[in-house]
């Protein structure tokens, strides 16, 4: 792999990671029902998480010669049932915890020290997507049993 075509995958991870930040904001604003207020509270909090991720995942591209994508990939914006919401992070957040765990593979085969950063950088981020999905699993199952 180049390292043009490693800031090529960068770039479409930044482009999720700005998906998880405008959901997350959408749907801070939009949850209704039960919980409203306590989910809102987290939801937004995760937004502001993930801008954080954006910056980072921009500033990786740079480091690596490239140009940060801007546009988000797309996400439902109608989503405002807490149980629908919660479901959505979870498969968010998993799709891009098994997409990083492949870029660790994909980042071991080039023997460069920016792939070696690149590398710490997605476990990082994959330790983080996971955490917050088995939380939000949690959330769920505890709704479920009541």
């Amino acid at each position: 792999m180049t390292k043009e075509e490693l800031i090529d995958l960068v770039n479409y991870d930044l482009k999720n990671e700005l998906k998880h930040l405008h959901f997350y904001l959408q749907a801070g604003v939009m949850v209704a029902g039960l919980h409203r207020a306590e989910l809102k509270e987290f939801l937004l909090e995760e937004a502001a998480s993930e801008l954080e991720h954006c910056k980072q995942f921009a500033e990786l591209v740079v480091h690596l010669g490239g140009v940060p994508e801007t546009v988000p990939n797309e996400f439902p914006t109608d989503l405002s049932c807490p149980m629908a919401i919660l479901r959505y992070v979870v498969e968010m957040e998993s799709e891009v915890a098994v997409l990083y765990a492949n870029r660790l593979k994909q980042t071991d085969a080039i023997n460069a020290p920016y792939a070696a950063y690149a590398h710490v950088f997605y476990e990082d981020q994959i330790a983080d997507s996971q955490k917050t999905a088995w939380e939000v699993e949690q959330m769920i199952k505890q709704h479920e049993h009541k």
